[in-house]
């Protein structure tokens, strides 16, 4: 995941620096970000899949942003991923970016935020990444103060600071608890299977939602 998105940030920054006439690279930047007009029914373009790939994309002009989600994606990933596998893993990292693209359709609907309004990042993922931990970690007897102080302090900069997507990380970090749960609470017996159910189950409900959240994008 960080090798992708770091493959995609040189490629969204080199026509950004080389400038579009001079560079044959695509701008993955426009090609691949979100705003929920992209997905509303009334919208002549209708691509879906943008609720995945503004993922794997960065602010180009802000290094930052891409540094601190994958230093996030790398510690706490390093922590995770041998403990649930890597099948549950990579659910986890997708069902959570789907999540935070959902917050930020259900947004527009509610008129919390613009439908053209585009966002890019990975944060919908890592604040599921947090999520999870939280109920791993309480599941497991761990100390939890850590990681609800990281969450804490994340969540007010998403609110305080401007051009931050609070309903992408809110959208992430709700489903990503989502998703420990299940696989926090699946029963010893048949756990792989009590799992995979609760996940497909979890996906139905992101897509009904998101086919409900289509419908009722306001026409501006």
């Amino acid at each position: 995941m960080i090798a992708v998105c770091v493959v995609v940030y040189i490629v969204q920054i080199l026509p950004v620096s080389a400038g579009q006439l001079l560079s044959p690279l695509p701008d993955l930047t426009e090609l691949w970000a979100y705003a929920p007009a992209y997905t509303a029914a009334w919208y002549p373009v209708f691509e879906p899949w943008r609720m995945l790939t503004s993922a794997v994309l960065h602010h180009p002009g802000n290094a930052m942003h891409i540094a601190f989600n994958m230093l996030a994606l790398w510690f706490v990933g390093r922590a995770m991923e041998p403990e649930i596998g890597r099948t549950r893993f990579i659910a986890l990292l997708v069902l959570s970016a789907w999540g935070g693209s959902l917050a930020i359709l259900l947004s527009s609907v509610l008129g919390l935020s613009s439908p053209f309004g585009p966002t890019v990042g990975a944060s919908g993922a890592v604040f599921g990444l947090f999520g999870a931990l939280f109920i791993l970690m309480r599941s497991s007897g761990s100390e939890t103060g850590g990681i609800v102080a990281l969450v804490v302090i994340n969540m007010a900069v998403s609110f305080l600071v401007p051009n931050i997507s609070w309903q992408g990380h809110l959208g992430g970090l709700i489903t990503g608890v989502l998703v420990a749960l299940i696989i926090a609470k699946a029963p010893r017996r048949n756990r792989v299977l009590w799992t995979s159910v609760g996940l497909s189950g979890l996906a139905v409900g992101l897509l009904v939602l998101t086919a409900v959240g289509i419908q009722l994008v306001p026409i501006p």
